[in-house]
This record gives structure tokens, sequence and C-alpha cells, in this order.
């Protein structure tokens, strides 16, 4: 798995179905891309890395290729998918 964005501010109700679910995936923070995080020139952006096995739905304006490898504009988390695990999803290129 590798970053391609950062979601826009996750609603109070996705906020709170999430925090019991997320796991810690060490003691450190880690650093995104600066493409990731923003524009390049941007300042970094850190993160909890945490277990990748939480599934959830996002909008994306965007469907085509990403822009210096990411959205073009963040995307909005709908909901979380207690449905599916990360098995179920598709391999990206």
């Amino acid at each position: 798995m590798r970053a391609v964005g950062v979601s826009l501010p996750l609603g109070q109700a996705v906020r709170h179905e999430l925090l019991p679910l997320l796991r810690p995936a060490g003691d450190t923070e880690a650093e995104l891309p600066r493409t990731v995080g923003g524009l390049p020139g941007a300042d970094p952006v850190y993160y909890r890395p945490v277990i990748p096995d939480v599934v959830v739905e996002i909008e994306a304006d965007q469907t085509g290729p990403r822009e210096l490898g990411r959205f073009r504009h963040r995307p909005r988390v709908l909901r979380v998918r207690g449905d599916l695990t990360a098995d179920n999803l598709p391999c990206a290129p």
C-alpha cells in the first residue's frame, strides 16, 4: 500500500466510527511524500501509521490518472465499509 492523497477532514460520525477500529502500526510518526501531502515545496505532513485493515468508502472528483502521483483534490471519506476487508479490494497499478 502507498499513500495517494490526504482526505478532507472527517465528519464527526465517521470519526466516531473509525476511532475504535484503528490500531497503531508502531510508535513513531511518518512523513507523507510532499507531492501526496501537498504541492511540491509545501511543508511536510506527518501522520501516525495504522495497520491497514479498515476499509472506507471515499468520494473523489478524479477518476483518471493522478497528478504527481496524488489526487488533484482531496477525497471525502463517506463511511466505514465493515462488510469489506483489504483482501476484497483490487490492487492498484
